[in-house]
């Protein structure tokens, strides 16, 4: 099974820059009448010049552009409401104010503008500037979403998902997913992946989710690559072929993605006669990076690798370290490997290496204080001492 194929992308595109907002925003306007506007205001919007305030931000001169998105906001401008609303809520040329921000989105999307629509539910989704409401959300969402922006459908998606706003509804989130995939939204590939494979609207489908978790991994998705890559090695959905799971492992194992790294290196340490070489070098490289990320089998492959001298010159005292790191980060069938390891060790060696385990899990708990797992290692001394004849 994917170990990832239920952990959906949750990541909503807040802010875009204003500039390329603004001006898809006004090219939607120029075909639409501003709604609810009073007629002689209608006619000021119509007469009133965006464009020099789109040119002034571009500039960088927000000073000019605030001023003039406020004349324009004053009248009911749709376009100079949005980009006000902006620029209040980046804190752009002014202070940072979120409930101005909201009351400009508000104006902007009831008079139908998309962009509008989607910041507007994003403030009420994240609580800015206005107490955390995801009925409102979803409502605005859904507006965007039916005018086709993809991000509001990924979010109308993700929402129904979770039963945000309204009751949970996989076959919803799915439908909406699949509206924002085919515009090549990235994480509504991926999350259309996940519910093809789990099974949570109809019988598994791997290999129609595999389709999508291609193509959310072309567009760069790390989670994506992982699973394409882990359906790959294991002839999921997929003929079996080694070098295409080490392609896609290796993408996301450059993204930083730890399991990537972790399953990349096992790869290399095993070999496969059908598609990938064994090359100790690479696998010590990237059972290296997940090890210093405290990756607990990383640590006991690194361990073998230096134990066992593959690839590289025999280093006990490595070797015991990190058997000790890999067994107090949860690699229970480590402390065997360490026990059988220190019978081989004099007690210099074995001191040393006790040594830079514990430097080096000072290190880590400094910069991750909330992430060791303290384990003791059994000591046959203290455990005679303590237990009773």
């Amino acid at each position: 099974m994917i170990s990832t194929s239920l952990r959906l992308s949750r990541r909503l595109t807040t802010l875009m820059l204003c500039g390329c907002l603004s001006q898809a925003a006004l090219a939607q306007a120029q075909d639409q009448p501003a709604a609810d506007v009073p007629a002689a205001d209608a006619a000021a919007s119509e007469r009133f010049a965006v464009e020099v305030g789109l040119e002034a931000f571009q500039n960088e001169d927000y000073d000019t552009a605030l001023s003039v998105f406020t004349e324009g906001a004053m009248i009911g401008h749709a376009i100079a409401q949005y980009n006000l609303a902006l620029m209040y809520h980046q804190g752009i040329g002014t202070e940072q104010n979120f409930e101005r921000a909201m009351q400009l989105y508000a104006l902007s999307a009831q008079q139908g503008i998309v962009s509008a629509q989607f910041s507007l539910g994003v403030m009420y989704d994240q609580g800015q500037g206005t107490e955390q409401n995801y009925r409102e959300a979803y409502y605005w969402y859904e507006q965007a979403a039916q005018q086709g922006d993809a991000n509001a459908q990924y979010a109308v998606g993700t929402m129904n998902f979770y039963g945000q706003g309204r009751a949970e509804n996989f076959p919803e989130a799915m439908r909406w997913y699949q509206e924002a995939a085919r515009q090549g939204h990235r994480d509504s590939q991926y999350n259309l992946g996940v519910l093809l494979i789990s099974g949570l609207v109809s019988e598994p489908n791997p290999t129609a989710a595999l389709t999508w978790f291609t193509m959310a991994a072309d567009n760069g998705s790390a989670d994506a690559q992982y699973n394409a890559a882990l359906m790959y090695a294991t002839g999921q959905g997929v003929e079996r072929d080694a070098a295409q799971a080490r392609d896609y492992f290796r993408l996301a194992a450059e993204q930083g993605l730890r399991d990537a790294q972790t399953r990349l290196g096992i790869l290399y340490a095993t070999g496969d006669q059908a598609g990938v070489a064994r090359d100790y070098e690479q696998a010590r490289y990237w059972f290296n990076r997940s090890a210093h990320r405290g990756d607990a089998t990383a640590q006991y492959f690194l361990a073998r690798i230096f134990a066992d001298g593959l690839g590289i010159e025999q280093n006990l005292a490595i070797a015991h370290m990190w058997y000790e790191l890999a067994y107090r980060f949860g690699y229970e069938h480590a402390i065997s490997s360490l026990e059988r390891l220190s019978a081989e060790m004099d007690e210099e060696t074995t001191l040393q290496a006790r040594l830079m385990a514990a430097r080096w899990m000072r290190a880590y708990a400094e910069q991750n204080p909330d992430t060791v797992r303290v384990t003791r290692i059994p000591d046959e001394n203290t455990d005679a001492n303590n237990n009773p004849p």
